[in-house]
């Protein structure tokens, strides 16, 4: 299987331009035919940027308007879109809202951000989510987590032990933590013997973000990874290797949940 990661300058609160930025990186992505994903990984909230004030009126219902935009993608190119969150009205408040469509362009799943970032006031504009999501793309079963959820080790962790082979990460994690950033995605990728799959905003600014989206394979190695640059890295996936090192050094059966 194929991912694409697209690297995004994401233009904070334009809702527009960040639809032409997509589709301008997609059919870059697919545009080499030896190269063609099978999915693609947009970084968090890739269509309306960290405006957090303006959410109110940035909003999609139920992050419609981004899943019709991705399903026309989708059904267009044949690919997959996981991961990359909007910002989606619902009932119980604004969310932050990561989904799932199919080569049809059909939305079939969705997680909402459980871990809300205190520090920048997520609270106070946004509604947490209260539950994973673990979905079956073709031969690999993928979980979902956005930016903040990477520095909870017992989320991740939930994620590989219901039957997550690979784990997206979409982000918009900032290059003052930059460290944090590649110390994280490479120790969840050997702790739970899983590919890791991140896409990062990329924008510049008074506020910059870090870039280096990048995949890591289930040992820790990198399989690409892009710098500051906006742009499409390429990895190959499989589940061969997850099995082979979750088989060769068994940490998930030599667990003692019972002690700890």
């Amino acid at each position: 299987m194929r991912i694409a990661l697209i690297q995004q300058s994401i233009i904070a609160g334009d809702k527009k331009a960040n639809y032409v930025r997509v589709s301008e990186l997609v059919s870059e992505a697919i545009s080499l035919p030896e190269t063609v994903p099978d999915v693609i990984v947009l970084p968090e909230l890739w269509s309306t940027g960290y405006a957090l004030t303006d959410f109110t009126e940035l909003a999609s219902d139920e992050g419609q308007e981004e899943a019709a935009f991705l399903g026309e993608l989708a059904g267009r190119y044949g690919v997959w879109f996981a991961g990359g969150s909007v910002a989606a009205r619902t009932e119980r408040g604004i969310v932050n809202r990561a989904q799932i469509i199919d080569r049809s362009g059909a939305l079939v799943a969705a997680y909402d951000k459980v871990h809300l970032v205190p520090m920048l006031d997520e609270h106070i504009y946004l509604v947490a989510g209260n539950s994973c999501c673990v979905y079956t793309i073709e031969d690999m079963t993928f979980g979902l987590a956005i930016c903040y959820d990477l520095r909870f080790c017992e989320f991740i962790r939930k994620l590989a032990l219901s039957g997550a082979q690979a784990l997206i990460v979409s982000a918009e994690w900032p290059l003052v933590r930059l460290s944090h950033w590649q110390a994280l995605l490479k120790a969840r990728a050997i702790e739970n013997q899983c590919y890791v799959l991140a896409a990062n905003n990329t924008a510049m600014g008074s506020a910059p973000f870090a870039g280096h989206s990048q995949a890591l394979g289930p040992d820790g190695a990198t399989l690409c990874r892009l710098e500051f640059q906006q742009g499409v890295a390429i990895a190959e996936i499989d589940p061969g290797p997850v099995n082979q090192i979750r088989e060769a050094v068994p940490v998930f059966r030599d667990r003692r949940p019972e002690i700890y």
